[in-house]
């Protein structure tokens, strides 16, 4: 009898045993099931704006902990595979720099002679930087901070010389922006910079320029409605200055009130933020403004070097690139007769280095650098761009391609001329932002290279503008595939011609620059 017991004793427990291992076996399967983890992944990696449906209001920019999707595809061996791809044809190109060099010259050109003549002058691009920096951080952020309280202390109750103030310090505001566009661009001239020195620092100079607008824009309607509620207070105590019986209470109750709205400033109701926070927004790879970001407890400086040093790789990628396919080609133009025949071939030819050159510099800015400051500053909203690889139309593709100037564009563009004109003028609102962005993509490569050739701003202002409004059809792998072609054909007819007219140019003698 007792034997029987136990032997149901035992059984019961092994079917319990059983009955946890089944239990915890479907609990993995539902924690680690795809779709729900892919689903997951996709709601971190992509959302970029709040979702509150709020009735004449555009949604805003929300900053949540996500990685860069590159980061987390290449967890994958299928994406590495890829990368290591475009490392092996890097190879091949600087295994067929250096036979050309063996076979024409004798030996191989290890000076990297395209590259120290890009980067020549490197002094002057650091000084200029340096009082770019110091310009955008500290006049801008103390003259903001003397506009946002000295308006309040002398003009709280005299609101016809308030408003006479605060067009006077827009105004210089205006001068500024002005100046601050116009001195770099004089040193890039006086100077004559090569291209990667002039493009550094017309490059910078619109990253600060788009900082300082984004801080100024973020907190003047803060500045303003917490100024309007610190003088509507102080008239609350100049009242009750006039009805208090005696110096000293008014005094008492005075100070009092002082403490309490000094109390209230330090929270949520700051005119101006510390200057911290907008030294911070300066170096963090964001160019919407916010008192705080989320940030990632510690930094991993092997991510850092890892990405630096991959930014090193591309800049070899893209010396290899323009040796190989630009220079022996175009070095000679102007020289030799060009048929349309001739022509054409170039901008066709032009269509492999032109894509490469696309994808090397995506991948070495929007990923490598901007992680690499990320890391470093501890910044933990990695959506510096969206899987724009996979855009079935172009109005998906400027959305998607560089998350960050969209941002901007979104943000301080857009919502702007959307409340000023109205939510009927929409195709007005994002032609605004096409011409405001295709002006100072030609504004850098016109100073950039020397010589005005708008044939970017009319790609981009122009036809890019139309291309916007062509929608996707049920086949998306067909408009995808007409999206890329239309990228490819697209920037081998840039790199083409703009390497023609600079060769144009450097093989005209100046006597006949004008003639021709």
């Amino acid at each position: 009898m007792s034997e029987s017991v136990s032997e149901k004793l035992m059984i019961q427990s092994e079917l319990q045993a059983l009955s946890r291992k089944i239990d915890q076996y479907f609990s993995q399967k539902r924690v680690q099931s795809p779709k729900d983890a892919d689903k997951t992944e996709l709601n971190m990696t992509t959302k970029a704006y709040s979702t509150e449906n709020t009735k004449g209001c555009l949604p805003e920019r929300i900053f949540i902990k996500r990685n860069s999707l590159l980061t987390e595809m290449f967890k994958h061996n299928h994406i590495r595979t890829i990368r290591h791809i475009f490392i092996s044809i890097m190879i091949i190109l600087a295994l067929q720099v250096f036979v050309t060099d063996l076979v024409e010259n004798g030996n191989i050109d290890l000076n990297f002679q395209l590259i120290r003549w890009a980067f020549d002058k490197f002094q002057v691009v650091c000084y200029t930087w340096l009082y770019m920096m110091a310009s955008s951080s500290c006049l801008v952020y103390y003259c903001f901070h003397f506009w946002s309280n000295d308006r309040i202390k002398h003009f709280s109750n005299d609101a016809n010389n308030l408003f006479k103030y605060d067009i006077l310090w827009l105004t210089l505001y205006c001068l500024y922006l002005t100046a601050f566009i116009v001195l770099p661009c004089y040193v890039v001239i006086v100077n004559m910079l090569p291209v990667a020195s002039a493009f550094i620092i017309l490059i910078e100079q619109l990253r600060l320029l788009m900082k300082t607008h984004a801080f100024v824009r973020s907190n003047a309607s803060r500045a303003l409605e917490n100024g309007r509620k610190k003088i509507e207070a102080l008239n609350i105590r100049r009242h009750k200055k006039t009805n208090s019986l005696t110096l000293d209470n008014y005094n008492d109750s005075s100070s009092d009130d002082e403490e309490l709205i000094t109390r209230k400033n330090k929270n949520d109701n700051k005119i101006c933020p510390d200057f911290s926070c907008y030294l911070y927004f300066l170096f963090a790879p964001t160019l919407v403004y916010r008192d705080e970001y989320p940030r990632n407890s510690r930094i991993r400086w092997n991510n850092v070097f890892s990405n630096f040093a991959q930014v090193i790789g591309a800049i070899l990628y893209t010396h290899y690139i323009f040796s190989r396919f630009c220079i022996p080609v175009f070095k000679h133009f102007n020289t030799d007769s060009v048929t349309l025949k001739v022509f054409i071939q170039s901008i066709l030819n032009c269509t492999l280095p032109g894509t490469l050159l696309l994808l090397v510099g995506f991948f070495a800015f929007l990923h490598c650098w901007l992680n690499a400051w990320a890391e470093m500053l501890r910044f933990s909203d990695r959506l510096f761009y969206k899987d724009w690889w996979n855009s079935s139309n172009f109005s998906n593709y400027y959305r998607t391609w560089n998350v960050v100037v969209h941002d901007w564009l979104y943000t301080y563009v857009y919502r702007d001329l959307f409340y000023l004109l109205g939510s009927k003028q929409k195709t007005l609102c994002q032609f605004g932002i096409f011409f405001i962005s295709a002006v100072f993509h030609e504004y850098v490569l016109a100073f950039g290279f020397g010589f005005f050739y708008p044939l970017l701003f009319i790609q981009f202002g122009a036809i890019g503008f139309l291309c916007f409004f062509i929608k996707s059809s049920k086949n998306n792998n067909f408009m995808n595939l007409i999206l890329w072609m239309g990228l490819l054909i697209g920037l081998g007819g840039l790199m083409c011609l703009y390497s023609m007219e600079w060769y144009a140019r450097q093989n005209c003698p100046p006597s006949s620059v004008k003639k021709f």
